[in-house]
């Protein structure tokens, strides 16, 4: 299913992104559907250099498009203040926003993925798709979101890549979220808990296997299965290396396969308490 592809990147991670980035095009329908999104530190020079590289990809500068999400966000005061406090807010919010206006779903990729190949269908899913990685992160003790507030939650939920709905987006549920006090004053942890909350609230939604999108802290670098890697954690130093890397396929046939994705259950919520404790 065509749909717009976003990123969001800063001055602090042009270098890579002048690298990771330009690797997406080759799996676009349409480059013209790529969109990139400034958190309003890149500069004239970082802007010209990824025109250059990116020709037909849309950079939308903060300043382009303040007032317009200011505007949509007048009655939700907590996502005004983190937004304000957090780039992580333009992800959270700027985003769905923006792809609203454009279509009925849409892509996003943060920066720091190296898409190696066969990738196409990571930005075409007709259904909402997310990542999985290699532990329970969100902002919420589980007993709380389990317990408590009897959320469903995603089982080692990621938001470096996804494809969503956007009429699964709710701004009510993320102001409501936003100003709970049990959620952890831990910026990243919070965007991704707040899309991990979205996603399982929306129904069933896929992932990609873990062996071809790779979402690892331990991760040791590309094999022939591996299609995509999320550079998470102390990984980000390989982004240059392991783009370059050339690997011998074993089978023409290899494609991305999705699986249904989990909730957490109270299995899951046991064995990290335990793990917690015997450490």
């Amino acid at each position: 299913m065509k749909q717009p592809v976003y990123t969001l990147i800063c001055h602090r991670d042009i270098k890579m992104a002048l690298i990771t980035l330009p690797k997406i095009y080759a799996f676009l329908e349409d480059p013209n559907d790529f969109y990139i999104i400034d958190d309003g530190t890149l500069t004239e020079s970082d802007i010209e250099l990824l025109k250059h590289s990116m020709p037909l990809a849309t950079i939308i500068l903060r300043s382009e498009r303040e007032e317009r999400i200011l505007r949509k966000l007048k009655n939700y005061p907590n996502c005004i203040k983190y937004r304000e406090e957090y780039p992580l807010g333009f992800k959270l919010f700027d985003v769905p926003i923006l792809a609203i206006e454009k279509a009925t779903r849409f892509t996003f990729t943060d920066s720091d993925i190296i898409y190696l190949k066969k990738c196409k269908k990571y930005f075409t899913k007709d259904i909402n798709t997310h990542l999985t990685t290699d532990g329970i992160k969100i902002s919420i003790k589980l007993k709380y979101g389990l317990l408590k507030y009897f959320w469903k939650i995603p089982y080692q939920f990621n938001s470096g890549y996804f494809c969503f709905g956007v009429n699964d987006y709710d701004l009510d549920f993320i102001e409501y979220y936003l100003g709970l006090k049990e959620v952890k004053d831990v910026p990243w942890l919070i965007e991704q808990t707040c899309w991990g909350l979205l996603f399982a609230r929306s129904g069933q939604s896929v992932t990609p296997l873990q062996n071809q999108f790779a979402c690892q802290e331990d991760f040791s670098g590309p094999k022939k299965e591996t299609l995509a890697i999320h550079l998470i954690g102390n990984l980000k130093k390989h982004y240059e290396d392991w783009s370059k890397i050339e690997i011998q396929e074993s089978t023409k046939l290899l494609m991305p396969v999705f699986v249904n994705s989990r909730n957490i259950n109270y299995y899951d919520w046991i064995k990290k308490v335990m793990k917690r404790i015997l450490r």
